[in-house]
């Protein structure tokens, strides 16, 4: 029979296990990935670079994320069974400065595609809601093609970014699949290497600070705050400046 002692005594029903058999399952890293220094916020940088955990992931949500993987799994078969060529995925990328490191894994390379068949693209996956899925349509209508994925997110048009210069690229191919109709689109980026070397900077000079840096959220109700994983350590009474007075703790460090 199989191990169900994660499971609390008074759960609800199979759903429920579920979800918790995800949450007993999910391991938070403790290091900053690649693929969050898209993000805006230094101050959120600076947590989880040092160590600081943010709110776990309910079931649901984790259930969401994994539902992501096997969608790029799919988006993959279908690539190759068209005949492009897709290799090298989950290549680790490295930065280093000052003895501090960040690396991240893509999702692969992909040659072959019909807009430019000759040229190597950064392959990426992502999976999103009909309302997201309508917003990069309006997007693609609207703007420049190169404009599209920085408009659609920012976070994760650094996050390509970062991984075409590690790999010397010059472009990316995002597919973008709607979870809701399955529709599927794909979107190019062009490397901007002066902007991302800039950005990078900015990120190792935020999560090396000897103290927090400012955060992007001006105040506790706005919008935006509320989603963050971090909301109870940052807008608490006790920030984490106050524990880096005096002694500096074992888990400021430089990895």
């Amino acid at each position: 029979m199989a191990d169900l002692s994660f499971i609390e005594d008074n759960y609800q029903g199979s759903v429920e296990a579920i979800d918790l058999w995800y949450e007993a399952q999910d391991k938070q890293r403790g290091y900053l990935g690649l693929s969050a220094c898209g993000d805006k916020c230094k101050r959120k940088l600076w947590y989880v670079h040092n160590g600081f955990f943010g709110k776990p992931f309910e079931g649901r949500l984790l259930r969401l994320f994994q539902l992501g993987n096997l969608l790029e799994d799919q988006v993959v078969a279908d690539c190759r069974a068209t005949g492009f060529f897709i290799r090298q995925q989950q290549r680790e990328v490295v930065f280093t400065q000052d003895g501090v490191t960040l690396k991240g894994h893509i999702d692969g390379i992909i040659e072959g595609i019909e807009e430019s068949p000759v040229t190597p693209h950064l392959f990426e996956c992502k999976s999103c809601n009909r309302k997201r899925f309508d917003d990069l349509l309006k997007k693609i209508k609207t703007l420049d093609k190169w404009d599209v994925y920085r408009a659609w997110s920012e976070t994760y048009y650094w996050q390509v970014q970062v991984y075409m210069l590690g790999l010397k690229l010059k472009r990316a191919a995002a597919f973008i699949y709607c979870k809701d109709t399955s529709r599927l689109k794909m979107v190019r980026i062009k490397l901007d290497r002066p902007g991302t070397m800039k950005k990078l900077q900015t990120v190792f000079e935020a999560i090396t600070s000897p103290i927090e840096p400012d955060r992007a959220c001006p105040r506790r109700d706005y919008f935006e705050a509320k989603w963050c994983d971090y909301y109870d350590r940052c807008f608490g009474i006790r920030k984490a400046s106050s524990l880096l007075a005096g002694s500096t703790p074992p888990w400021l460090h430089k990895k």
